[in-house]
């Protein structure tokens, strides 16, 4: 098994832990062709989830919209996931980002802790993502 592939397992692994802690069902399509890893659902509502294995750089953890496979690049649209969950390999946490954020971009940059030139324009907080269940439930 590649290393990518086992750390999306590993990523996979730890968000349907904590889904399945908070009293969501997780559900997992068959097959490797889903643009959405898994499937959320906790009274009546069902939101599709892509999840990523992120190590933090520079105090950022980035979030991309698109997946590699086979020589391919394949974007993500709203039409295909609501829900971005990263798993952070080096915090043990996980960020739900509402691909509404991400939009028309092929990224998203978390931010974990102030930027040094203490730049607040543009800057996305980790801590406003972090095990926010809540948007799975909207």
């Amino acid at each position: 098994m590649a290393i990518t592939k086992q750390k999306g397992d590993i990523a996979e692994a730890f968000v349907t832990y904590l889904l399945k802690q908070n009293g969501f069902n997780v559900l997992i399509p068959w097959g490797e062709d889903n643009r959405y890893d898994l499937v959320t659902e906790k009274n009546g509502v069902f939101k599709r989830v892509q999840v990523k294995y992120a190590t933090p750089k520079d105090g950022i953890v980035e979030v991309r919209a698109r997946s590699c496979n086979n020589h391919s690049i394949i974007h993500y649209s709203p039409k295909n996931i609501d829900i971005i969950a990263v798993y952070s390999s080096e915090q043990h946490k996980v960020y739900f980002v509402p691909f509404s954020l991400i939009r028309n971009k092929s990224t998203c940059n978390l931010r974990l802790k102030p930027a040094k030139n203490k730049q607040i324009k543009f800057v996305t907080e980790a801590a406003k993502y972090e095990s926010r269940f809540d948007l799975l439930e909207k």
